[in-house]
């Protein structure tokens, strides 16, 4: 009997039929699981925007996070023509009039004629200084005329040698010290002429140049004395421009400023002067208005999308997490405890007061709410009159930020360890400044005599200077030395390039000078290390006269605070809360209400919910290893499946052989009994 070799053939089944419906029922374990792996990238894919929504939120809520928004101000005049005025956070709203009557110029000096760039102008060095020419008003001599330097203006020394000594060269090694003085090279049709400017406007920033001329006559106008500009004596360079201050009157009050650009009338307000006021029929300056109002369009514009934001949040979690009772259908990620936790950690959020550190407790307080849907809304009315009436409480309602209730002390920055709070500030010692008194002189005129008393070398915060000169001559005050003194020592190279200096001045009572360092705190500090053969006796200055600073010590919340310069830095509770203190006396210094906004709770919030040890994270992690597990469980179901399908073929392969057998047999015997028949027949015939 021949094998059967297909499956069915021998027994006329549909076997491949029956162990494929078989196997569907077996399977059935294996599409659940594969369903489940489906289901748990779809709810990767749904975490995925729900992410995304949550960055787009966190990124409005950063909008709001900083203190400084909460607190601007814009200015403007009625004759926009008159100049520009711009504003900072520290600014007062005010309305005034203003009417200007001078714009500041800077001095500018030109020198003789020169056939070239490249003429020699002789050796030497040159000293430019500034200050303030006082005019006799006499005209053709400058006698009694006098100039006061400007103390706070570095002198500035060129040495001019052979490497430099042409007009270029000049040009070039002024332009080289950038420190106050502009000198540029003009062809007048008639030869080249060396142009001086000073960097600043203003009368006290007119130029006084002196020259050590290498001929050794310092006043003719020959070699290096043709630059030398002394307007109480020798004027070899002409004035092509004088010096003047900006005069104007804010409220009827007569101001004079160097600059056209103030900065120090009203505070935070920089006003820009670029036109002269027009007169009126009485020749009076006809006045225009200045405003400073508060500019809270940028916090409004922020706080609306805020809640838009919000919103769009709101129902991105909305289209990720519902169920429809009518239809029965549902969200990706309805019933997702993730849904659910994070929702907690966003309300819990929202709904928590803010602590001693700020006047509003609630977002409610200015405007913003919920509806009865769950729907963010906002009072515009509302948050404009907390806006025009506290906007410092308002930044703390939002921002993290420190209100002060004194003014001698201001917030600088905190850590993410600062806790929320109002806290006491106490200065038990100021910050002080590096400095000393000399020894006392007469109070009268100073004679400097050139190589006697006219050096002095000094150390400050820690930087050497190099050898100071004094310009020699006669001072008619102290005060007017005290000026020279400065002056030449801030103007130092090696100081000025070390970001150091000095205040020097003569205290009248004591008979001294007094020298300073402009940097508060320990690292503050000031040294005579060199002076001339006789400057102890004049100027009261002798080697080792030194000075150093202290920091600010005291406590915030009663705990002591790390002082540095001016800044206090607190400890324990209030670790990491900086602050700068201004005040020069020791005592109590009122309270620092220190806030962490909804903003910045909110970034803090949502940053965790988004971090890698994060809810969401978490939760993508955990359905990643859910896929994981399902594909190793899905990989063992397999290899069963595989097994019981090899089975059910061998078990049908038999059966269809015995059918077969069987239907073989069945068709013999039928030929046999149809035989005997025939044979039975033909008998009886």
């Amino acid at each position: 009997m021949a094998s059967i070799t297909s499956a069915g053939l021998g027994s006329g089944l549909d076997v491949n039929g029956i162990i494929s419906q078989l196997m569907e029922l077996e399977s059935q374990p294996l599409d659940k699981l594969q369903n489940r792996a489906k289901e748990a990238q779809s709810k990767i894919s749904a975490i995925g925007t729900l992410q995304g929504a949550l960055s787009t939120f966190q990124a409005r809520v950063l909008g709001l996070s900083s203190a400084s928004a909460y607190k601007s101000l814009k200015g403007s005049l009625g004759d926009s023509a008159i100049g520009t005025v711009s504003t900072a956070v520290n600014a007062q709203a005010g309305s005034y009039s203003l009417a200007v009557t001078q714009l500041a110029q800077a001095h500018k000096l030109k020198s003789q004629s020169f056939t070239s760039v490249n003429e020699p102008v002789g050796t030497g060095t040159m000293t430019i200084q500034f200050g303030t020419h006082d005019d006799n008003g006499t005209t053709g001599t400058n006698a009694d005329d006098t100039f006061t330097v400007n103390g706070d203006k570095g002198a500035l020394t060129i040495e001019v040698d052979s490497t430099n000594n042409t007009l270029t060269g000049l040009r070039d090694a002024i332009n080289a010290k950038k420190a106050g003085v502009t000198a540029t090279i003009v062809n007048d049709g008639g030869g080249y002429r060396l142009l001086l400017s000073s960097s600043d406007s203003g009368e006290a920033n007119s130029l006084k140049i002196s020259v050590d001329d290498d001929d050794t006559n310092d006043t003719d106008t020959s070699g290096l004395s043709r630059f030398a500009y002394d307007p109480t004596a020798t004027t070899n360079m002409a004035q092509t421009q004088v010096a003047q201050n900006a005069k104007f009157q804010l409220d009827g009050i007569a101001i004079s400023k160097s600059s056209n650009t103030v900065t120090d009338v009203l505070q935070g307000v920089t006003l820009t002067l670029q036109k002269i006021s027009a007169l009126d029929s009485n020749d009076a300056p006809i006045t225009t208005s200045l405003n400073v109002s508060r500019d809270t369009s940028g916090v409004k514009t922020a706080v609306e999308e805020f809640v838009k934001s919000y919103n769009e949040f709101a129902k991105s979690v909305e289209g990720l997490s519902f169920y429809n009772e009518q239809d029965k259908s549902s969200g990706l990620l309805n019933g997702d405890y993730v849904i659910r936790s994070m929702q907690s950690s966003i309300r819990a959020t929202l709904n928590q007061g803010l602590g001693k550190g700020s006047y509003y407790q609630s977002l409610g307080a200015v405007g913003v709410s919920f509806d009865d849907k769950g729907t963010m809304t906002l009072d515009s009315s509302k948050l404009q009159k907390a806006l025009d009436t506290r906007p410092e409480d308002v930044a703390s309602l939002f921002a993290v930020n420190g209100v002060s209730s004194d003014a001698r002390v201001s917030y600088v920055s905190s850590t993410a360890t600062t806790q929320a709070g109002s806290y006491a500030i106490n200065v038990t010692a100021p910050a002080t400044r590096g400095s000393f008194s000399g020894l006392a002189i007469a109070n009268g005129p100073i004679t400097i005599t050139e190589n006697d008393n006219d050096m002095l070398m000094v150390a400050v915060d820690g930087t050497s200077s190099g050898q100071i000169k004094l310009a020699a001559g006669s001072y008619a005050t102290p005060a007017a030395l005290a000026a020279e003194i400065q002056s030449k020592i801030n103007g130092d190279s090696r100081i000025k390039d070390a970001g150091a200096g000095v205040t020097v001045a003569y205290n009248t009572t004591s008979g001294k000078f007094e020298m300073s360092s402009n940097k508060y705190g320990a690292k503050s500090n000031v040294q005579i290390t060199a002076t001339g053969s006789t400057t102890e006796t004049t100027l009261g200055f002798k080697v080792s006269q030194s000075g150093s600073g202290t920091n600010v010590a005291g406590t915030i919340n009663g705990e002591p605070a790390k002082g540095d310069g001016q800044s206090l830095t607190g400890t324990g509770k209030v670790e990491g809360l900086k602050l700068t203190i201004t005040g020069d006396t020791a005592g109590d210094y009122g309270t620092m209400g220190f806030s962490r906004g909804f903003a910045s709770k909110l970034d803090q919030t949502v940053a965790s919910l988004l971090s890698n040890n994060g809810l969401l994270r978490s939760r993508i992690n955990g359905l990643n290893r859910d896929i994981k597990n399902i594909e190793s469980q899905g990989g063992t179901m397999i290899r069963r499946l595989e097994d019981i399908e090899k089975r059910y073929r061998a078990q049908f392969s038999a059966l269809d052989v015995q059918i077969a057998t069987m239907n073989s047999t069945s068709s013999y015997l039928s030929q046999q009994l149809s035989m005997l028949n025939n044979l039975a027949s033909g008998n009886k015939k």
